[in-house]
Formats: structure tokens, C-alpha cells, sequence
């Protein structure tokens, strides 16, 4: 077999073989990923911008992209960097002294001279969370119709009619929705509630 012999292009990129004696240059771009192409040929994906990626795409070339942020959570592209941040940073908080309907993923601060009054939201995705602290006096749930809440092994009437009461100062509630719009559970409680 030969052996330190001479390859010959007529062209400038990186050397190709074909298999049968042939070999050729594959030109490529500056500045961009370079993946297998058909006939153990090289060839550039393209020009990427700030934050791209190569990502895998089965049995064909990889694609350039982005990440695409889910639910809570932010994405920015920089030059040669890509930042992941939380943007929903848990229970956000609120002190109230007016009747207030409450808000998925809320806490409230119920700090009225009465009883702060707070009704259930309409629409609440399973797993949906709410909080009470009674600052002052107490505060009353109140429900729409189709909607009970269950404590321990108490529940609230179903629909309108039914309620959650406490008379105390420090008297808490976190509640979690398990049934789509409809049907919360407490997971915890803190003082003397009334279930009605």
C-alpha cells in the first residue's frame, strides 16, 4: 500500500472522500455549526443569533433555535448566553380591608375592622392556591354555585350557600383547588373556623 502520497484539490474548504478516489472541498460558512450531510459530506446549519441552539431532530439535521419558555418561567438571549428565570415566584401577598374576591396563587393579609369578607374564584386550574392570615378581627370564604370546601373530614354546603367563618385575629387558611373551578381542600388551618 502506498503511503505519503500527495492530494490534490482544486478547490480551497475541507477535504472530502468519497469513497471511490474522489475527493473535493466542502466550502462552510464562518461563524456557524457544521453537521454530517449525505455521502459523508459536511454542510453548515446556517447563521445563528444570540441565544440559539442546535437541537436534535431525529434521523435529520439538527435545528437552530431557541428555548421556548414555559409556564413561570422567562428566557433571555444574549451574546454567547442564554438566562432561565422564575417568574412566578410563588404566592405573592396582599393586605386587604375591603371584601375581595380572591385570586389564584394569592395570599391576602385580611386586615379589616370587621370580618374581611373573600369569595372563591370563578375559574382555579387544579392545584390553584389561596391564603388567609387574619390580621384583625376575622374573615369569612364565601363559595359560588358548584363550589365547596373540604377541611379534615368537614365540608362546606355545595354551591352559594355554603361558607368558611373565623372570629380571631391569627386565624389562617391555605386552601388548594383539586377539582377544576369546583371543589378546594384546606391543607392547612390555624384557629377556630366555622364550616357552614
Amino acid at each position: 500500500m502506498a503511503t505519503n502520497n500527495a492530494i490534490n484539490l482544486n478547490a480551497s474548504g475541507i477535504a472530502k472522500y468519497d469513497g471511490s478516489g474522489a475527493f473535493s472541498a466542502v466550502t462552510v460558512s464562518q461563524h456557524q455549526p457544521l453537521v454530517g450531510a449525505a455521502s459523508n459530506g459536511i454542510t453548515s446549519l446556517g447563521a445563528m443569533t444570540n441565544g440559539q441552539l442546535v437541537i436534535g431532530n431525529t434521523l435529520n439535521d439538527p435545528s437552530i433555535a431557541t428555548i421556548t419558555p414555559g409556564t413561570g418561567i422567562s428566557v433571555t438571549n444574549g451574546a454567547g448566553s442564554i438566562q432561565l428565570d422564575v417568574t412566578g415566584s410563588g404566592m405573592r401577598w396582599t393586605v386587604v380591608n375591603a371584601p375581595t374576591n380572591l385570586g389564584v396563587n394569592n395570599g391576602y393579609g385580611a386586615n379589616s375592622g370587621g370580618a374581611t369578607a373573600f369569595t372563591l374564584p370563578a375559574a382555579s386550574a387544579v392545584g390553584a392556591t389561596v391564603s388567609i392570615v387574619g390580621m384583625a378581627i376575622g374573615w369569612t370564604v364565601a363559595q359560588g354555585a358548584g363550589q365547596q370546601i373540604h377541611i379534615g373530614s368537614s365540608s362546606t354546603t355545595l354551591g352559594a350557600g355554603g361558607s368558611l367563618a373565623s372570629t380571631n385575629a391569627g386565624d389562617c387558611v391555605t386552601l388548594v383547588c383539586l377539582v377544576a373551578d369546583t371543589i378546594w381542600y384546606a391543607r392547612s388551618v390555624i384557629g377556630n373556623v366555622t364550616v357552614v
